[in-house]
């Protein structure tokens, strides 16, 4: 199989940082006593409710709901917006989006390769005027929300939608997600799907770069 020729990434954990990421920075520029904004996933310790959804109790939705809602419990704050993933994200001094991810897609648009989202949540957690208005938005001519379809990952109609829309074949396009489930539904409809582990997420970015035909070297920006 040859290099592939097109990148459609995820966004919550691959294209932007995870929340446990910047949940440290959050609490501090916001004065805000350490830990509450509590649960770190995967990251460190323990987060019972992260291990809930491991186990298929609960759903990812249900997760970052119910981890947003106990840290507002605790004193975080929504500053005017509808979510804390929005409060954090939009917190001025966050540096929100994974320095790998704009690299690669930096070195994908130099190399004359198509670049596209494909998420669940994006619209739905950060609102389509603050999406629209980041730098980056205009580097993707490709960006479907299952949020705003109907359907969801990891049923086929979001990633039939991208593929379409990347106008390439599914085998010829990188998909990288955080999300088990995810990356095996890209991978049911043919896509190049790549498992992203948020402990090195810079892992996930060379294999990519490699099925680009992308020195690995480009994700360092």
């Amino acid at each position: 199989m040859g290099h592939a020729r097109g990148l459609l990434l995820d966004v919550g954990v691959v294209f932007f940082k995870s929340v446990w990421e910047i949940a440290d920075d959050y609490e501090r520029l916001r004065g805000l006593p350490a830990g509450t904004v509590q649960g770190r996933g995967p990251l460190e310790g323990e987060d019972p409710l992260w291990e809930s959804y491991g186990r298929g109790e609960i759903t990812e939705r249900d997760y970052w709901l119910t981890f947003a809602a106990r840290a507002q419990e605790r004193g975080a704050p929504l500053d005017g917006h509808p979510t804390l993933m929005r409060a954090m994200f939009q917190q001025p001094g966050i540096d929100g989006v994974r320095h790998e991810g704009l690299a690669l897609v930096q070195a994908c648009r130099a190399a004359g390769l198509g670049v596209g989202i494909l998420t669940n949540e994006l619209m739905d957690f950060q609102g389509r005027e603050w999406v629209e208005a980041q730098p980056w938005f205009d580097w993707f001519p490709v960006l479907v929300d299952s949020s705003e379809l109907g359907a969801r990952k990891p049923a086929p109609e979001p990633y039939l939608i991208a593929i379409e829309q990347m106008g390439l074949p599914a085998e010829e396009i990188v998909f990288i997600d955080d999300n088990p489930s995810y990356v095996e539904g890209g991978r049911r409809v043919g896509l190049r799907s790549i498992l992203l582990d948020v402990r090195d997420p810079a892992a996930a970015y060379r294999e990519a770069a490699r099925e680009l035909g992308l020195p690995a070297e480009c994700i360092e920006g």
